[in-house]
């Protein structure tokens, strides 16, 4: 059950930032094709040169609140989770940066972030 809700979930993300404008379509397509489906998602964690974006974590425990580009407003996320680290830079604020997660209320979220709140992990 929670497989099939993480392909849904994958699928469904994959199908909005497509430019097809069939949906459904597009979405039965992925459904029935599992490996299509994960060669795009394997595209939202590479830079334009393809090489991959490393994982971060956010420093200490718990639940804590971030800037969501999104909803514009704090959100409550894991500080434990893996997190991806955007190579966008914040030209308002050198102190930031952005980072990108897929499992976050069922849909991807990038979070605005202080660079000093975030610990490397390395490449996936």
């Amino acid at each position: 059950m929670a497989q099939q809700a993480i392909v849904t979930m994958g699928a469904v993300m994959v199908a909005e930032n497509s430019g097809i404008k069939d949906k459904k379509k597009l979405l039965k397509y992925l459904y029935t094709n599992p490996e299509k489906l994960a060669l795009k998602l394997s595209k939202f964690i590479k830079d334009s040169k393809g090489k991959a974006i490393p994982l971060v974590t956010l420093k200490g425990t718990g639940q804590g609140y971030y800037y969501s580009m999104q909803y514009k407003r704090l959100v409550r996320v894991c500080r434990g989770g893996e997190y991806y680290l955007l190579p966008w830079s914040d030209t308002d604020d050198k102190d930031k940066c952005y980072i990108y997660t897929h499992y976050n209320w069922m849909m991807g979220c990038i979070l605005r972030v202080f660079k000093s709140d975030i610990e490397y992990i390395g490449f996936n």
